[in-house]
């Protein structure tokens, strides 16, 4: 004879508990990579003027050996007067790590960027603290550790792909047959 099993109704809720909280750790872990992503699209896109926007209001930056810079208005202001013109950045092994409205993380820079004229390789490493502020993942904290630096024996940046503006396009050919 087979006993009929009635499932113990708090078990059950308990690993719907759990289950609700590893979607909600994985969601928050994939939100702030793509944060990160997000910056770099900025960077690459030649749209780091808006980099703050992704910073909470008391956010600092540290960069490279630079003094440190708090707060979304001076963050602004660092990169608007940041000595580089053009930058390609490509992030490795970004690792994310939560706990409720908190998290840390690490990635590793390879970045192209364009200073003075000159070309460069840059390796590095970046330590973030992330914040979620009214359910919106910001940076905290940015440290960027350049391990190298070294001159490009030849420059890239002429060789960006960027559209044409339209004082300076190229007439089009109107009746040619």
């Amino acid at each position: 004879m087979t006993v009929a099993r009635t499932p113990d109704l708090w078990a059950l809720q308990r690993e719907v508990d759990a289950l609700a909280r590893r979607v909600e750790q994985i969601d928050s872990i994939e939100a702030i990579r793509a944060l990160r992503a997000r910056y770099h699209e900025l960077v690459n896109e030649d749209a780091g003027n808006r980099l703050h926007e992704l910073f909470s209001p008391g956010a600092a930056v540290s960069y490279g050996g630079r003094p440190e810079v708090r707060g979304r208005e001076n963050i602004r202001a660092f990169f608007a007067s940041f000595p580089v013109q053009s930058a390609r950045q490509f992030i490795h092994s970004h690792v994310v790590q939560v706990e409720g409205d908190r998290g840390k993380g690490c990635s590793y820079l390879d970045g192209r960027p364009v200073r003075d004229g000159k070309s460069f390789y840059v390796v590095g490493r970046f330590d973030d603290e992330y914040v979620r502020l009214d359910g919106q993942w910001l940076f905290q904290r940015v440290t960027l550790s350049v391990h190298y630096m070294i001159e490009a024996s030849e420059r890239w940046d002429h060789l960006i792909p960027l559209p044409a503006s339209p004082s300076t396009a190229a007439p089009a050919q109107v009746g040619a047959e």
